[in-house]
């Protein structure tokens, strides 16, 4: 059984995969090509002197740069083999082509190695590349085995497929790693979205098979149309598969029938808080990654060059910005505190002890000189009145309007939208803003939407305005047609208020020793959640961008305590970790909780309610009597498919099994709501493991519209 966590086992078969397509290269003095944003997948998995020695080459170059240089070219007389290796893109698709067509009539040997080779890849492959006939290569695609050692594709090139899992690139949480974090595909093909995100929740179950602690679903629970679809692929088809290839049938009804369940699957989708996308973080990691910039994500690396991945990172990466000066400080004297007592040593013993301890020693001075140079480094690019084309200190400026933008009515809102053009700061802060005012409000009423694309095309052009129309299309920001009279003003009144504190969720407590069962669907069932009509239902399946909140935000933030007073922010005690602060509020402005983490803390604990509070009256974990139709539109599913908490008639047995929870996001996590995530871990006696489409920040989500 391993010993290691179930992150560096799935990041070490990767690993090992790899590895093993490179043992099967039997020429030495080769060439290795790889695209760059590839290579720092690589270079988080393992080292390049292994890669480089298991590979047997001496040089390496980037794909990009050796398809379009033909004096690196001319040189490939010199080597034994060409190692190539790619992901299944229609990038690299194009590279390889370029690559095959610049080698020309070369006898050169070509050992090819694609990530997660696919047939739909190896269809393409054979016939943009390698230039298959049509009219028999279809049948030759359904007869081919991609999971032989080689597939040989030419006289002189052989095709290994190198098999990866999802990526442990942060603390708990295992990416995909797709385009803009995932969010293309969440906005323009959801389908892809949900259909790798359950091949990846299935890798993470399988590997886990291994393990004393081997995964087993008791509770599950989908809020949203593409979540509930996610867990309807899992449960109606991937797992039952899984089950039935990894065991044998003693095995499976073992599986299914007697051993107990020891983890709570959660899904959830980006349109339930586009907040932390918007904000700037206050947390360091993200407000290295808001300042800095992230050069290489898998391997933590800024722009700037620094690397991030260190011991005393790893310390201060969640917390807030304004504790790291205390911390950094007390760590300072500390050090300047050893060294000064090494100067009175006079024991012989003493002394070899401290040569021992004088390399920790410097280490621990170098990281606090790093790290206080990066913070006193984000202060200067906070409080600089010029950078570039930008002046009047817009960084500090805009921190300051996130903080105060919730409190603020409508027509200041507007107000500072048309102030913060006229300084001329980046129009992806504009448009961040113009979210944030449509969200708080339920949308901007029409006038002041014209007026804002008219602004926003005089300061900016035509990109940022086209990017905006994008938004509104996508109902990231809504056009309010409602009417401007006097009550129409207020954001909520008694009919809502109301229907929260009348409307109740209908939960599934049905109890099964089986792990494979298909979600509820039919309202027919009275141990199944009812099938959930309304009024946009003719989007379902279109896009994960749409608008689906019910209720409005000033609602779902109080109910939700979304922005905690400051009594409820009084740690009362030095910060030494995420689990110190009192609030999850400590990573985004505004004291701003992500409402993803607060969805996820509900089915354990509903101490954080303060607004209308509602208890739990189970056990298990649940979202019974939350609301969660009332506010959100979109499937709720809360089912238990084996967990025993509340049956009174079943002995109480101490599982020596780790508990986790998988927490499934589908369309991509920001850095606030890692460190969210680890402040709940901190707070419950299970291990949360992520499985997401990748890192989101704001360039992204702009990108992604672009």
């Amino acid at each position: 059984m391993s010993t290691t966590s179930i992150q560096e086992d799935l990041n070490q078969s990767s690993r090992d995969n790899l590895l093993l397509c490179l043992d099967r290269v039997y020429t030495n003095d080769n060439l290795f090509l790889i695209p760059q944003r590839l290579s720092k997948v690589v270079n988080c998995l393992s080292p390049f002197l292994e890669v480089r020695a298991r590979g047997k080459f001496q040089e390496l170059t980037w794909l990009e740069k050796f398809v379009n240089d033909s004096v690196l070219q001319l040189s490939l007389s010199s080597y034994g083999t060409l190692i190539v290796v790619v992901e299944s893109s229609s990038v690299d698709l194009e590279l390889l082509r370029e690559l095959w067509a610049n080698l020309g009539t070369s006898r050169q040997k070509i050992n090819l190695i694609v990530r997660n080779l696919s047939q739909s890849f190896y269809y393409e492959l054979c016939s943009k590349v390698f230039g298959r006939d049509k009219s028999t290569l279809l049948d030759s695609v359904v007869d081919v085995d991609l999971n032989l050692p080689n597939i040989r594709m030419s006289s002189n090139c052989r095709l290994l497929n190198w098999k990866t899992y999802p990526i442990c690139i942060e603390d708990f949480v295992l990416t995909l790693d797709m385009a803009n974090g995932g969010l293309d595909s969440y906005f323009n093909d959801p389908i892809e979205l949900v259909s790798g995100l359950a091949d990846a929740v299935t890798e993470l179950i399988s590997k886990s098979t291994s393990r004393k602690d081997i995964i087993k679903l008791k509770n599950v629970f989908a809020k949203g149309d593409h979540s509930s679809l996610l867990l309807s692929i899992l449960m109606g088809t991937k797992l039952p598969e899984l089950v039935s290839t990894l065991f044998s049938a003693n095995e499976a009804e073992f599986y299914q029938k007697k051993l107990t369940g020891n983890t709570d699957l959660v899904i959830l989708e980006r349109n339930l808080d586009y907040f932390p996308l918007i904000l700037s973080h206050m947390n360091y990691l993200g407000l290295l990654d808001d300042i800095y910039g992230t050069f290489d994500e898998f391997n933590g690396i800024l722009e700037n060059k620094e690397n991030l991945h260190d011991e005393l990172y790893e310390n201060l990466k969640d917390l807030n910005f304004a504790s790291i000066g205390a911390k950094l400080n007390k760590l300072a004297k500390y050090l300047q505190l050893e060294y000064s007592n090494s100067d009175k040593l006079t024991d012989l013993r003493e002394i070899k002890q401290l040569v021992q301890n004088l390399g920790n020693l410097t280490t621990k001075h170098e990281l606090v000189r790093k790290h206080t140079t990066l913070s006193e480094g984000i202060l200067t690019k906070i409080k600089s009145d010029v950078e570039g084309d930008y002046v009047y200190n817009y960084r500090e400026q805009w921190l300051e309007l996130q903080n105060e933008i919730f409190d603020l009515e409508y027509r200041l809102q507007i107000q500072k939208i048309s102030d913060i053009m006229e300084i001329s700061v980046p129009f992806e802060l504009v448009l961040c803003l113009v979210i944030a005012v449509s969200i708080i409000n339920d949308g901007i009423r029409k006038k002041d939407l014209d007026n804002i694309e008219r602004e926003l095309g005089l300061n900016y052009g035509s990109v940022p305005l086209l990017i905006l129309l994008n938004m509104i299309e996508r109902k990231l920001v809504k056009v309010n047609n409602k009417g401007n009279d006097f009550f129409g003003a207020f954001t909520f009144g008694k009919t809502e208020l109301d229907t929260m504190a009348t409307t109740t969720t209908t939960t599934a407590t049905t109890r099964s020793g089986g792990g494979t069962q298909s979600p509820p669907t039919n309202g027919g069932n009275p141990d199944s959640s009812p099938e959930v009509n309304y009024e946009d239902i003719s989007l379902v399946g279109v896009s994960g961008g749409q608008d689906i909140y019910k209720s409005t935000y000033t609602l779902i933030s109080k109910f939700w305590n979304l922005h905690p007073l400051e009594d409820d922010e009084d740690a009362g005690g030095p910060i030494e970790s995420a689990s110190d602060y009192a609030q999850p509020s400590f990573a985004l402005t505004g004291a701003t909780v992500p409402l993803l983490s607060r969805l996820v803390e509900s089915l354990y604990s509903r101490e954080f309610l303060k607004y209308k509070p509602v208890n739990s009256v189970s056990k298990r974990p649940n979202w019974a009597f939350l609301n969660l139709e009332t506010m959100f539109k979109g499937q709720t599913v809360d089912k238990n498919l084996c967990d025993e908490l509340d049956n009174r008639k079943s002995p109480a047995k101490g599982s020596t099994r780790q508990e986790y929870v998988v927490v499934v996001i589908i369309g991509g996590i920001t850095r606030s709501e890692i460190s969210a995530l680890v402040y709940l871990q901190s707070k419950i006696n299970k291990k949360i493991l992520v499985v997401t489409s990748g890192l989101v920040t704001t360039k992204k989500l702009i990108n992604s519209l672009s």
